[in-house]
């Protein structure tokens, strides 16, 4: 059995557990995101003014970009005034691999601008990865993130953590954050090291998914970090194999989102096993903010929790900020950073950010919440026509994952015709449905739904689970697929 945990529901009741905790207890103080939107605004701006002086000095791009776009950087006086600022995109970051983005080292404040690390990503026209560098200052101000982040959802010293994302000669990035969150506040952490094989990589350290589980029982893991999907097969195998995962009551889903009823259906079979009360915490993160923004209540919004270091706008293509809560393309602006500095830059995301204060935790700082149902963030290259109609595909998946059954499920965009290009477009749903479903009355409430959803009904296919999402192939499941010829 779990040593006893029971998630705080309300803002008193989170206030206690933080003082309950030796490491958190006391340092309120510190903690911005408690503070007044005054303190934090006022924060923000000071940090903002000097994050300008340093990019007019040390970075020849953003110099560049000001005289072009006829920018004063010192009239940049607060957060207000970034709506003057053109915004920059990932066309941008690509053309050289990131490198203009990267600040020129200040002799005189040497030790800040030490490299620590330098993150990869993908996508760049040349198939090359492009960087993300940290310096010593920026890695020591991410450490107090992750603390912070831990907090938000309820992670403490105490907990054996696993770390489910992949490794391979370039870990996830996810894998090696995990890392970092639980060096953050001397939290015990197993690896995984779960994942594909890597074709000609002889060195790859590869666990399968039931050395994974093997482990969480020997070494009595009670929290665990990784791909949802991931993370939801490896309970179903654990539970199949009347395995023993009782200890479990802390799961931080990340790279995807976790609806309702998945978080329903994991917690359901770990407690089949025994386990208590499990908190399911869905963390939204992208490259650019170098870590993942946390739930303080399940699907309650993602907070950023340090507001000293971001400040994040929901912008028109145009840049023009969007009201509070509307969806909007999501734009970063980097405020005390040494490394890697981004003003105004378009993640490729579309969300929803309020500065309302949370009503769970009472923590002013910037909340992303949900625009679909379970949704945090859509990606804007996920945007697709469908027989004309312009579709966003996160509408159609919390539809389908939602349904009571559903184990695994994807869609794919494709022809009536396979041989003729401008027959019409196809929407077939494939669906790996839990043992006992009536399917009959499953597909008539799949079809109702999607309609509802995206005013198409798909053709429901029922198919076993590896058929979609093979955990020892795949990263995490793909939910859509477009078969459609390109034009």
């Amino acid at each position: 059995m779990s040593k006893a945990f029971k998630a705080p529901r309300n803002r008193e009741e989170i206030m206690a557990w933080i003082d309950s905790i030796p490491l958190y207890k006391g340092d309120q103080p510190l903690d911005l995101a408690f503070k007044s939107r005054e303190e934090i605004r006022s924060a923000q701006d000071a940090n903002l003014v000097a994050q300008m002086e340093r990019l007019e000095k040390q970075s020849p791009f953003y110099r560049e970009k000001f005289k072009e776009w006829g920018v004063d950087p010192q009239s940049i006086k607060s957060v207000d005034d970034l709506e003057k600022i053109p915004v920059t995109s990932k066309a941008d970051y690509m053309k050289d691999r990131g490198e203009s983005f990267k600040l020129d080292m200040d002799f005189a404040k040497i030790m800040d601008y030490i490299l620590y690390e330098i993150t990869y990503t993908t996508g760049t026209t040349t198939g090359l990865p492009s960087r993300f560098y940290n310096t010593t200052y920026d890695m020591f101000l991410q450490t107090w993130m992750f603390r912070i982040g831990c907090k938000i959802c309820y992670l403490e010293p105490d907990d054996i953590l696993m770390n489910l994302f992949p490794f391979h000669f370039i870990p996830h990035i996810g894998y090696y954050k995990t890392v970092h969150f639980a060096s953050a506040v001397g939290m015990t952490m197993c690896w995984g090291f779960t994942g594909a094989p890597l074709p000609g990589f002889p060195y790859s350290i590869h666990r399968s998914m039931q050395q994974a589980i093997e482990d969480i029982e020997k070494k009595k893991v009670n929290a665990l970090s990784g791909i949802a999907s991931y993370i939801r097969r490896l309970i179903m195998t654990a539970e199949e194999q009347g395995r023993d995962l009782s200890r479990i009551n802390k799961i931080q889903a990340l790279g995807e989102a976790v609806p309702k009823g998945m978080r329903d259906d994991m917690r359901k079979r770990l407690q089949k096993m025994g386990a208590g009360e499990v908190f399911i915490s869905n963390a939204f993160g992208f490259t650019e903010s170098q870590t993942a923004f946390q739930e303080c209540a399940e699907l309650g919004g993602a907070h950023c929790g340090v507001p000293q270091m971001y400040y994040f706008e929901a912008v028109d293509e145009n840049g023009k900020r969007k009201p509070d809560g509307e969806p909007g393309l999501l734009c970063i602006t980097h405020l005390d950073r040494r490394g890697t500095c981004l003003l105004r830059y378009l993640v490729g995301d579309i969300v929803a950010i309020t500065n309302e204060p949370c009503p769970i935790c009472g923590r002013n700082d910037q909340r992303i919440v949900t625009t679909v149902g379970s949704t945090y963030g859509t990606r804007t290259s996920e945007l697709m026509k469908v027989k004309g109609t312009l579709i966003n595909p996160e509408t159609m998946r919390d539809a389908v994952a939602n349904t009571p059954g559903v184990i695994e499920y994807q869609f794919i965009v494709t022809k009536e015709k396979a041989d003729d290009p401008y027959s019409m477009d196809l929407l077939i749903l494939k669906v790996g449905a839990d043992e006992g479903v009536d399917k009959a009355k499953m597909e008539v409430e799949l079809k109702e739904k999607v309609k509802r959803a995206v005013e198409l009904t798909p053709k429901v296919e029922f198919v076993p689970f590896a058929e979609i999402f093979n955990p020892g192939q795949t990263l995490k499941a793909t939910r859509i697929v477009d078969q459609r010829p390109k034009e």
